[in-house]
Formats: C-alpha cells, sequence, structure tokens
C-alpha cells in the first residue's frame, strides 16, 4: 500500500488529534488543539502526516527548531517533539521514513542535527530512538519554579 509523508492540512485535524491523544495521554484536548493551532501556524513548528491511499492518517512526527539542546552544538536544533504510527502499521519501516521526512524539514531549516527525548522508564522508546540512529547525550530530571 502507497503511503505519503506530508504536512497536516486543517482537514486532518481530527485525525491529527486522534494521534496526538494516543501518544500524549494524560492531556486534556482542549491543550492539543491550542498546540495543534501552534504547530499548524508556526514557522519553527511542524506536523508531517503519514497518509496510506485512502487517504487515511496512520502516524505522525511533530518537529520544532529549538535554539539550545543539551548535548548539541549547533543553533538551531531540529527537535524531534513526538512521533507515534499506529500499532497495525508498525514494523514496515514508516517510523523511519517519518524520521527521515524530518531530518529533511531540519536540514531545510538549516539545522546540521537533531535532538529528541524519552522518559526516564520508557525503555522501548530509548531502544526506538537508538535504532533509527540517535545517541544518548545525558540523563536528567528537569525542574520548573514559577516566578
Amino acid at each position: 500500500m502507497p503511503i505519503s509523508i506530508r504536512p497536516v492540512l486543517r482537514t486532518q485535524f481530527p485525525e491529527w488529534l486522534r494521534l496526538r491523544e494516543a501518544v500524549y495521554s494524560g492531556i486534556d484536548r482542549a491543550f492539543h488543539e491550542a498546540e495543534m493551532e501552534i504547530y499548524f501556524s508556526a514557522p519553527d513548528k511542524t506536523c508531517l502526516l503519514a497518509v496510506d491511499d485512502g487517504d487515511r492518517v496512520i502516524g505522525m512526527v511533530e518537529i520544532s527548531l529549538r535554539n539550545v539542546v543539551d548535548g548539541c552544538l549547533s543553533s538551531p536544533v531540529g527537535y524531534l517533539e513526538g512521533i507515534y504510527v499506529e500499532p497495525e502499521h508498525r514494523g514496515r519501516g514508516l517510523a523511519r521514513r517519518l524520521i527521515d521526512a524530518a531530518e529533511e524539514w531540519c536540514r531545510v531549516q538549516g539545522c546540521r542535527e537533531i535532538a529528541t527525548d524519552a522518559e526516564l522508564d520508557n525503555e522501548s522508546a530509548q531502544q526506538f530512538h537508538e535504532r533509527l540512529g540517535f545517541t544518548e547525550t545525558y540523563r536528567i530530571v528537569e525542574y520548573r519554579k514559577p516566578l
């Protein structure tokens, strides 16, 4: 089945939302919708979708540009914010195609590096990123304090 990788269209927001809700658990719908608007309109962010020949969205990758990323020496750095492929389409190289498309988007934006993260207890995500060529730089717990 032919699958294309292309930037999200506004008409695909419902399917994009469905994938976001699968990958980012515990986030309310209003937050997703607000963040999707940002990704759709900001020049330093994008979402690329994997779409089958029936126009069904089966995967996504969200990418942003960051000025500073721990372990990276260049700026801007392409940042893989999230990736998801529906379970029935996994194991066929689709995640690799999404990463390749994300890397190309980052190159076009002037990036020389791409980075990502995984939660400390999510070993399968860590192994996934390593299989795709990412190397671990640090293990940290991040904190914040409102001012």
